[in-house]
């Protein structure tokens, strides 16, 4: 028979994870963690990842997921077909018309990640606890690139801030309007017309961290070492 406490947090992850459909006001296209990375798993498998380890996999194109602000930190990206704008993004704030906040969106063609690793902070029951994922090699400061690289395609990221310790640009092109930039010859969409846009051939960013609001690929992404669970307490990267 179930322990009360683990029926209440049943309970509890299921209203969480219903909440964060809602808010997230429907389906769309392409693989999508938003800003409750993985949270729109259903209530059961994330009770069941409680302390579990996945070992390798690919998340298609249909992967949707939504709910707040999350943390992303990678050694190295290395990626092609570069192109960003800023923009005004709508955030749920618990009010019927939202706000809107100011944040740069990001695409690539085509990226590979020398490890990954993405945390969100939420609290459930009063407590707080943190969903974390981690794929490929360590995210400890130090690429070094070998098998488990992560490939991803059509990547997009909304992020506030983002922030490597080096970075590299070839083929830039700067000022471009943000409704017309691309991705390798496919258009990143969500620009403004005359808003400040710009495109790169090939990126390379060391050192990344970013506090994302959105990570969208239309694309596949292959995550060798796929690890995720529920950590009690606020815990990082």
């Amino acid at each position: 028979m179930p322990r009360p406490e683990h029926s209440r947090l049943r309970a509890a992850l299921r209203a969480w994870n219903e909440r964060m459909r809602a808010e997230a006001g429907g389906p769309r296209n392409g693989t999508r963690w938003g800003r409750s990375t993985l949270v729109a798993l259903p209530a059961a498998a994330l009770t069941t990842a409680l302390g579990v380890a996945m070992a390798q996999g690919a998340l298609a194109a249909n992967f949707f997921v939504a709910g707040q602000p999350f943390t992303l930190r990678s050694d190295q990206v290395n990626g092609s077909g570069f192109a960003a704008f800023l923009h005004s993004r709508q955030l749920a704030d618990g009010s019927q018309a939202g706000r809107g906040e100011a944040m740069a969106r990001a695409g690539f063609q085509s990226a590979k990640l020398d490890g990954l690793c993405a945390v969100i902070h939420q609290t459930i029951l009063g407590l707080p606890y943190t969903l974390k994922l981690n794929a490929g090699s360590p995210v400890d400061g130090t690429p070094n690139g070998g098998p488990d690289v992560i490939d991803a395609y059509n990547l997009i990221l909304e992020a506030k801030a983002v922030q490597g310790t080096q970075s590299q640009f070839s083929e830039m092109v700067l000022g471009k309007t943000a409704h017309q930039v691309q991705m390798g010859g496919q258009p990143l969409d969500g620009g403004t017309v005359g808003a400040f846009g710009l495109e790169a051939g090939v990126v390379q960013v060391t050192g990344l961290t970013a506090d994302a609001y959105t990570a969208e690929i239309s694309g596949n992404i292959t995550l060798p070492r796929l690890n995720l669970g529920i950590v009690p307490g606020t815990v990082n990267c």
